[in-house]
């Protein structure tokens, strides 16, 4: 969902309207950890997380991630991420057409 954040996409604007955009540990990684990133995108990377609040991961969240990914089978980054938002109590913003299934656990948006 950052990546169309990013882009100005509109379908991702409308669905983060009126909420603070808050990041999960897993989401840096995941954007940092993408093949052929050049030094420029990796500057952008970094400029914008410097502008965004990013969550670590804590003993409730590893319990919420781990419960996620046992009974609703979600990748481990997912869980992670998921478990995140649960954690803070606020909508998950993703693009994850796979996060359907735990819609009732949490809100989640998707452009």
């Amino acid at each position: 969902m950052l990546i169309h954040l990013i882009g100005g996409r509109a379908p991702a604007a409308k669905a983060r309207q009126g909420l603070s955009v808050h990041i999960s540990f897993a989401t840096e990684i995941e954007l940092k950890s993408k093949r052929n990133l050049s030094s420029g995108d990796m500057a952008g990377i970094n400029e914008l997380l410097g502008n965004l609040p990013i969550n670590d991961i804590n003993r409730a969240i590893k319990d919420m991630a781990a419960q996620l990914r046992r009974e609703q089978g979600l990748k481990l980054a997912d869980a992670i991420i998921a478990a995140t938002a649960m954690h803070l109590n606020v909508p998950l913003l993703t693009a994850d057409k796979g996060s359907q299934r735990i819609r009732k656990l949490l809100e989640v948006r998707i452009p």
